[in-house]
């Protein structure tokens, strides 16, 4: 009898909802259904997700039903009575969601990544879609281009906060700057690419304000961040340490490089002695750089034999350097998400990081500009590190 009174105020209240017996009421009808995510991208064999499915009647009310699920292509996937589906293969397929004549649909990929044990150097590995890049090298030396990418996938709609500006020419310099390194030494360093323009991804950012919640977004952020974990490892396990680069440009006034080590311009507007404090030197991506090397970290930083000394030796002003220990007022870059994650920040990782922000005249609006510039970064790399690790070239 209590069964019965329950069932009764349901179908009055417009849900249906099945209690048992051939004259259960039936309630309202469903007119429409909405599956939930409308697409979802699955990584590897044996992963899995759920889809949801919402049923409305004419009046675009909802209305409680359980759906029977089914999937076009088993070959790629299965799923449950509950909307979980699990991966079996690379390919797409369509999941339904139905109850009675009406249905709703969603789509289903799986990626399945090459498995990939050995890189070999100078090859070009991509990830899905081409979204990023890797380029394997044999130098102590990573770089990585985040916002430089052209990509504009429909499937990837635009971020809707966040920076969304690319730096122009980006990605071609850190070519140009592979480039050179090769000319200069006959061997390369690594270097990660995004493609996709940053108003897909922010591949600077963690990932929800990068990906902002698209799974392919999200896939190629996984790509990118996991391919200089890559890098990083090869070159701490080949040489024991080596540097990272992350490759930007910047809209400032002032034409000049910016250097950052994760300090702010409060910071790099301190005495020398300030600077020298081994609590400073433990919040920089060149932690490990700075606890070994044997002259004051502030020189490290800004002295004749710092990156920035040795770019104003090639006639490229940068801050902080010698003759701009700090960047003063003026707007400057202290690094990002790349150069929090990927440098010497903790006590285990031996590869440090700087982010290198370049303003766009003379240095990255043309080939010939880039091609110039490259050659000075080239050189100045390598002459920092043989000054603070005492080695560049493999064998040397």
């Amino acid at each position: 009898m209590e069964a019965a009174a329950r069932c009764a105020t349901a179908a009055l209240a417009g849900v249906l909802i099945a209690c048992g017996g051939s004259d259960a009421p039936t309630g309202p009808s469903v007119a429409t259904i909405e599956v939930n995510p409308d697409a979802v991208l699955l990584v590897g064999v044996g992963d899995g997700a759920r889809y949801l499915a919402t049923a409305r009647d004419a009046n675009g009310v909802i209305v409680s039903a359980a759906p029977q699920w089914s999937i076009d292509n088993t070959a790629v996937g299965t799923i449950d009575e509950s909307g979980f589906v699990t991966s079996v293969a690379a390919g797409l397929a369509t999941v339904t969601a139905a109850i009675g004549g009406v249905s709703g649909t969603a789509r289903l990929e799986v990626f399945v990544p090459r498995r990939i044990l050995d890189y070999e150097p100078g090859q070009h590995y991509y990830g899905r879609k081409d979204y990023v890049e890797y380029i394997p090298g044999e130098l102590p030396v990573v770089l990585s281009s985040a916002h430089g990418g052209a990509l504009l996938p429909s499937e990837i709609p635009n971020r809707t906060f966040g920076v969304v500006r690319n730096d122009r020419n980006s990605l071609e310099l850190t070519l140009a700057m592979r480039q050179a390194l090769l000319d200069l030494t006959g061997q390369a360093p690594h270097v990660i690419l995004s493609h996709l323009h940053r108003s897909k991804l922010d591949a600077n950012r963690e990932i929800v304000e990068a990906a902002q919640e698209n799974p392919y977004a999200e896939l190629a952020w996984t790509e990118f961040q996991e391919w200089i974990k890559v890098a990083r490892a090869e070159v701490a396990g080949t040489f024991g340490k080596g540097l990272y680069f992350d490759i930007h440009g910047h809209g400032h006034d002032i034409d000049r490089l910016e250097l950052g080590y994760l300090l702010s311009s409060d910071e790099l507007n301190r005495s020398d002695a300030a600077l020298n404090s081994l609590e400073v030197v433990a919040r920089t991506s060149i932690r490990d750089l700075g606890r070994t090397s044997p002259i004051p970290f502030s020189q490290l930083l800004r002295g004749p034999t710092s990156l920035g000394g040795l770019l104003a030796d090639e006639g490229v002003p940068s801050v902080p350097s010698p003759s701009a220990p700090g960047p003063g007022d003026a707007p400057y870059f202290r690094g990002g998400y790349n150069t929090r994650e990927h440098g010497s920040v903790t006590d285990a990782e031996v590869v440090s990081g700087i982010q290198i922000e370049h303003h766009y005249g003379g240095i990255r609006d043309t080939p010939e500009n880039r091609s110039e510039y490259a050659a000075k970064a080239a050189r100045v790399i390598r002459a920092f590190m043989l000054e603070h690790y005492g080695f560049f070239e493999p064998g040397g």
